[in-house]
């Protein structure tokens, strides 16, 4: 007879359909959100330094607490908050404005270091603007070829950086550097977990360089939901948490 095999369209539907009828189920049966029972699956977009900052916490907490559950984690992408309304995940991270339809919520502000490789002779405590333009540095880019957080504010002076390396994602950037002369801008608390690691210095970069706002984004139909409450103050929980060390 004829053999039929799920499209990755298909598997995707009947993941989403199995999330759907264990919530239906338990509204149906009035019970109450229980973690340690829940096989609910948590959809999350997210930056790769926001993902190295919280994810190790949150998982921690999540493991003890819904041995369960699942959490996928996909990276942050522009249409990260399109996928939200649309339904395709349930929750994104990150620094940039979130739409008036979405929920949103400030769960910390990061603000940057600047690591500097071991080929790099300056030493100096904090770098004045003058040096920072100067310098070559390596650039990750989060959003239309730009590290925005950095490069907006510069470009508000009318200024910009001698890019010597671009790419995506922090933590290989972080290593690549290494043994350059390159200087790496990123946020204070992911120098603080890699920088040793990759035996990078670390100094302050120009006061022009401020702290910068990370949002978690919902849609308002997850609202309410209690597996999705639940989790939203696992990572209330996990931030402020690093707010205080």
């Amino acid at each position: 007879g004829r053999v039929y095999e799920r499209t990755p369209r298909g598997e995707r539907v009947l993941r989403e359909l199995e999330s759907i009828m264990g919530r239906l189920g338990a509204m149906v049966q009035g019970e109450e959100f229980s973690p340690a029972r829940s096989q609910e699956r948590f959809r999350v977009a997210m930056t790769d330094h926001g993902s190295t900052i919280l994810l190790p916490t949150l998982l921690e907490r999540a493991r003890k607490a819904a041995p369960h559950a699942r959490l996928e984690v996909s990276a942050w992408r522009t249409q990260a908050y399109e996928d939200v309304v649309a339904g395709r995940i349930d929750l994104a991270l990150s620094a940039e404005a979130v739409p008036p339809i979405l929920e949103s919520e400030l769960i910390f502000n990061l603000d940057f270091v600047c690591l500097v490789g071991s080929a790099q002779p300056v030493r100096t405590r904090r770098f004045t603007l003058k040096q920072y333009l100067q310098l070559p540095h390596a650039v990750v880019e989060t959003l239309d070829g730009q590290q925005t957080m950095v490069d907006r504010p510069l470009a508000q002076l009318g200024v910009k950086r001698r890019v010597a390396l671009r790419l995506p994602f922090f933590l290989p950037a972080i290593f690549a550097i290494a043994k350059t002369d390159l200087i790496l801008t990123v946020p204070r608390r992911l120098a603080k977990i890699t920088g040793s690691l990759a035996g990078l210095r670390i100094v302050e970069p120009p006061r022009a360089i401020k702290a910068f706002p990370y949002f978690m984004a919902w849609h308002s139909r997850l609202s309410t939901e209690p597996a999705h409450t639940w989790f939203r103050d696992q990572l209330r929980i996990v931030a402020r948490s690093l707010r205080t060390k």
